[in-house]
């Protein structure tokens, strides 16, 4: 009991404090401060870890775990309210959660006579976007918002969504794949013309870390310049689930889907309405090139980024690129 009073109180805490880098992107600030102050793969960091007593002066204490991998340890024989940091130097970021893991955190009385060890939750510390860049040589530069209103449903040529059937649709409006997926006569509603809607597909099954790096960049990339523009994104998997329609002009929110890449559902999702596709993959998986596809089939424009030597098994026009960035 005695030794429960000495050390109640005792805290250990570790913060993650990136230090970007020069990035290949120019973040507009009025249209993305939450993305100019995000954590990007290649950003350096110091890992922050103390010892703090709520109280008076207790311990000794001591506390390890791993921090994205990297094994961490801070002792102090003595905690007061103040705390005992140490800092660490941290390897460049990768993309993806950095996980805290396998923390534990032990005190003793002063004598060394009764011990206990507390073992933490694994939690997320930090989420590491992937880079972007712009992919056109002269983009058409509009200024992008994290947010902003849709466009009202219209009449143009991209789509905007689906919706179930009103008396007097054009019977040419009819989606039939929704249809017959929901059972009732399901409808495409159309964006005003000029305002594109785009897909960007990813490989379900990239074949290493590396090669989904790159996937994320270039996808991050596309999403980049049609927002730019002025457009719509969608972000899908086949496996995975896809974007919501409420983040589509929302960049942040897009690159974290990215950060998460390959990230499996629970259930099978299939591909989301859009106007035009673009494809990213290593591979030829045949759900992704048939999402294309239908793009096609219904007027879109595709085409195709192709990571490595893999042979894609369509004739969409495909650009292949290395593992470099930027490229």
């Amino acid at each position: 009991m005695a030794y429960a009073v000495w050390n109640r109180g005792v805290r250990a805490s570790w913060v993650l404090r990136e230090r970007a880098h020069a990035q290949d992107f120019d973040v507009d600030l009025r249209a993305g401060q939450a993305v100019a102050d995000s954590a990007f793969e290649g950003d350096t960091g110091r890992l922050d870890v103390t010892i703090r007593s709520r109280g008076r002066t207790v311990g000794p204490a001591r506390a390890s775990g791993k921090i994205g991998g990297n094994a961490v340890a801070i002792a102090a024989g003595r905690v007061t309210r103040a705390g005992h940091t140490e800092h660490r130097a941290f390897p460049p970021l990768r993309r993806g959660p950095i996980m805290a893991s396998d923390w534990r955190f032990e005190t003793s009385d002063p004598l060394g006579l009764f011990r206990s060890t507390v073992r933490g939750k694994d939690v997320e510390q930090a989420l590491v976007l992937p880079r972007f860049t712009s992919l056109h040589a002269q983009p058409v530069v509009r200024e992008l918002e994290a947010s902003v209103v849709a466009p009202r449903a219209g009449g143009g040529t991209e789509i905007f969504g689906v919706r179930e059937y009103r008396p007097g649709d054009p019977l040419r409006r009819i989606h039939w794949r929704s249809t017959a997926r929901r059972g009732e006569l399901i409808v495409r509603e159309f964006e005003p013309p000029g305002v594109q809607n785009l897909g960007i597909f990813l490989d379900p099954n990239p074949a290493s870390v590396e090669v989904a790096d790159q996937i994320a960049r270039l996808a991050a990339s596309e999403a980049w310049d049609c927002l730019r523009a002025g457009g719509r994104v969608r972000l899908w998997a086949p496996g995975s689930e896809p974007t919501r329609p409420d983040v589509e002009r929302n960049f942040l929110a897009l690159l974290e889907w990215l950060a998460r890449y390959p990230k499996r559902a629970p259930q099978d999702e299939p591909p989301p309405l859009v106007g035009d596709a673009i494809a990213v993959t290593a591979g030829s998986d045949a759900r992704l090139l048939e999402a294309v596809e239908d793009v096609r089939l219904h007027g879109g424009v595709v085409r195709a980024w192709v990571v490595g030597e893999a042979t894609l098994e369509s004739d969409i026009d495909a650009e292949r690129v290395g593992l470099g960035w930027p490229l």
